[in-house]
């Protein structure tokens, strides 16, 4: 795949430096993994720096950023560094929108203490500090990270995307190559745009090829990336608005994008293969199930279908390849599959999603199935349009079921 350097890059990552003192970096580390399940780019420390003087990358890395959390603790008022990164994040924008303080502490107290931020933040009242920032008052030396993290996410929400955005791009860094460290590897063609980007990250580990989130590690990631999507993008309705869904992640994550932009929402989707080439549902009509489908286009593979049939499994993609080992993971349950090859351009992969949501809605009328275990063998990108089209008008209950490469099974990932 062509990608771009973060040099070359006309992309606004959504992002923030996170600027602390040493002693506080297991909390900031917590902070940092919750941020990446938001769609935001945490700067955390010096592996994220290009090579070069360290206060210049530094300085840089500060300025580039959308935001600055500082994580305000003793150690932190007593910090050179903490302070010149402050220093560098004042100069780099006026105001204090930009600056969130985390208190680790009493907030009038450390602000008093803090030459910069008393000039700053302190009310002529006094007692108006914790206003400005972000304080667990329930366990102000060990603070939610979770509940951290969504705070400084919608300021960086704020700070980054237009409330009438008309374009954005959504990275999911999940599995390849290399450490997670800094903007994400993107298509040269997107990253030439200059528009906002989100980039959802699993945690702060390097990528692996088969990672795999499952169980309770799964709903969670499904969770904050919804929450992420409702509270980044607000409302989707009005104008149709460009939504280009990039990045090498299990299938599962694609389903949930997918889902929470549905054919109901004022969107066109742009899914990605790896060489940054799109296939899209541009122009299809919102708010009515896509017709022109095959609804007998998927053929039975294992089980009876009864007249009453509350669940059944289906299977797209290669059934050659992959029909055994769903019939295993779902024995009893009937097994139905839609054959596809290489998806190559927009019409095919829509025509596929119409045979899909045909295919569906005749096993509901004629068999009473109100739940699909669904198998996708076939392109990620494709199934970003297909999630959008299975909106529980279609089908009321969904569950995707993903290839464990470790267990040598599939897993059942219920979408959010």
């Amino acid at each position: 795949m062509t990608t771009s350097q973060a040099t070359a890059s006309r992309m606004r990552f959504v992002s923030t430096f996170l600027s602390h003192a040493s002693s506080d970096k297991p909390l900031v580390d917590d902070v940092a993994k919750q941020l990446a399940r938001r769609g935001v780019l945490a700067w955390l420390d010096k592996e994220e720096l290009a090579l070069g003087p360290l206060d210049a990358a530094l300085k840089q890395a500060v300025q580039r950023q959308a935001t600055m959390t500082i994580f305000l603790s003793d150690a932190a008022v007593a910090s050179d560094w903490c302070k010149d990164e402050l220093r560098w994040a004042i100069e780099a924008a006026d105001g204090v929108e930009h600056l969130l303080p985390v208190y680790l502490g009493d907030p009038l107290k450390l602000v008093r203490q803090h030459e910069r931020l008393r000039t700053r933040f302190l009310h002529p009242d006094g007692d108006k500090v914790n206003q400005l920032g972000f304080l667990d008052k329930n366990n102000p030396l060990n603070p939610d990270p979770e509940a951290i993290a969504e705070k400084i996410a919608a300021a960086a929400y704020r700070r980054t995307i237009p409330a009438t955005w008309s374009e954005i791009a959504i990275v999911l860094d999940q599995r390849g190559n290399g450490p997670r460290r800094g903007p994400p590897p993107v298509p040269a063609n997107v990253a030439s745009l200059d528009i906002p980007a989100l980039t959802f990250r699993p945690g702060l580990a390097p990528r692996e090829q088969r990672e795999l989130l499952s169980g309770a590690d799964w709903q969670h990631a499904a969770q904050s990336l919804t929450w992420a999507l409702s509270n980044a993008l607000g409302t989707l309705r009005g104008d149709p608005r460009k939504v280009r869904v990039l990045g090498e992640a299990q299938a599962g994550l694609v389903w949930a994008v997918g889902r929470h932009f549905n054919r109901t929402t004022s969107v066109d989707l742009y899914g990605y293969d790896r060489n940054g080439v799109p296939v899209t549902n541009k122009g299809q009509v919102r708010h009515t199930p896509l017709p022109g489908g095959d609804p007998a286009c998927a053929r039975p593979v294992s089980g009876t279908l009864l007249p009453s049939q509350p669940v059944v499994a289906l299977g797209v993609g290669s059934s050659a390849r992959y029909a055994r080992l769903a019939e295993q993971a779902v024995p009893g349950t009937p097994l139905l599959w839609i054959e596809s090859g290489l998806i190559a351009d927009s019409d095919q992969a829509m025509k596929l999603v119409a045979d899909i949501v045909a295919a569906v809605e005749r096993l509901r009328h004629d068999h009473g199935v109100r739940e699909v275990v669904l198998f996708w063998t076939t392109a990620n990108h494709v199934a970003l349009l297909a999630a959008a089209n299975l909106t529980p008008h279609v089908i009321p209950a969904l569950r995707i079921m993903e290839w464990d490469h470790g267990a040598g099974a599939y897993v059942e990932l219920p979408m959010p």
